[in-house]
């Protein structure tokens, strides 16, 4: 069996209803982003606890969650093309790396961009999305998650921080490549093919498991609240938000959703198929402004472009989602 086949058979989410329920099906996650925006620009929360917050939830609770799901659910024998997410992720970048630049022109000038088009938001967007859609199998979806996100944090520390800042300005550093989530996943998929997860006592795994369970309502807070420190005092050209909203939004998901459809997974591997279409549709990574305002770039532009293909998201991850749930069977 491989580990394609375990999305068989399982349920989608319910589109069924009107448009409007198909949009805000996970109202509740910008709810909850919105709260935490206000609490920021209130000056009720500031920004030196949200980074401190977002630093234990990178630091602790989002490897817990990996370590957690990926033992418990990692199965190499099952999962014989396991390899194919953080093919996909790598994949992806590349797609939206080769849109962007076309569109674009290859204009030296639109370099910086090209990464707010091509280098998704893998975790703290649609983790939460899929807790919310695939409460059954959220263990299975949160892992393919980590697994996707092992082949885009590499390009994202290396390729994206050049284009960001600039190859005369910038250095790459072997250390930022080691992050913590990609150690908690390397680490845990070593443990379970060396079978060493079999020794861990079942309270280590219940304490860790509880102290990830705090990742997706954390990660949700910490998505609204970096989105509210954001200021629209500087606001990219009209062109250059189209440009980047027709990769993110358009191209990349057309292109997942075909190949998808014509690979004959439509409706036999649900989950699969679901999780690469909300990451070929979710908006670019929040870690990108972090790598600009450590390493220089115009700041103040690129968060103005966040914010705005944030707001686009609302309405294009489940639309995306709805239209590929209503496709004809073949």
């Amino acid at each position: 069996m491989d580990f394609l086949d375990i999305t068989k058979n399982q349920k989608l989410p319910d589109f069924s209803g009107s448009y409007l329920s198909k949009l805000f099906i996970w109202k509740t996650i910008f709810i909850i982003s919105a709260a935490a925006g206000i609490l920021v620009k209130k000056g009720i929360v500031s920004q030196t606890q949200i980074q401190s917050l977002a630093a234990v939830t990178i630091n602790v609770f989002l490897p817990c969650l990996i370590v957690s799901k990926t033992i418990t659910s990692f199965d190499p024998v099952n999962f014989s093309l396991w390899w194919t997410l953080p093919l996909a992720g790598t994949l992806l970048v590349l797609g939206g790396l080769i849109f962007s630049s076309l569109l674009f022109r290859m204009n030296p000038n639109k370099m910086h961009l090209l990464p707010l088009a091509s280098m998704q938001n893998s975790i703290y967007i649609v983790l939460p999305i899929g807790k919310i859609l695939y409460p059954e199998e959220f263990d299975i979806f949160a892992l393919y998650c980590f697994l996707l996100t092992m082949g885009l944090t590499p390009l994202m520390w290396s390729v994206g921080k050049v284009l960001l800042v600039g190859a005369k300005d910038v250095k790459i550093r072997y250390r930022d490549f080691i992050t913590p989530p990609l150690v908690a996943t390397l680490i845990s998929i070593l443990t379970v093919f060396t079978g060493l997860s079999s020794f861990l006592p079942e309270s280590l795994m219940a304490s860790i498991d509880i102290l990830g369970q705090a990742t997706v309502p954390l990660a949700v807070f910490i998505l609204g609240a970096t989105l509210g420190m954001i200021s629209l005092t500087d606001m990219p050209s009209l062109s250059d938000i189209l440009v980047v909203a027709t990769v993110k939004f358009v191209l990349l998901p057309l292109t997942v959703s075909g190949i998808l459809y014509m690979a004959g997974l439509y409706r036999t591997m649900h989950l699969f198929s679901s999780l690469l279409i909300l990451q070929a549709s979710a908006p670019p990574a929040t870690n990108l402004i972090l790598i600009v305002r450590n390493y220089g770039g115009d700041s103040q532009s690129m968060s103005s472009m966040m914010f705005l293909q944030y707001i686009f998201c609302i309405f294009a991850m489940p639309l995306w989602l709805a239209i590929w749930q209503l496709l004809p069977v073949t």
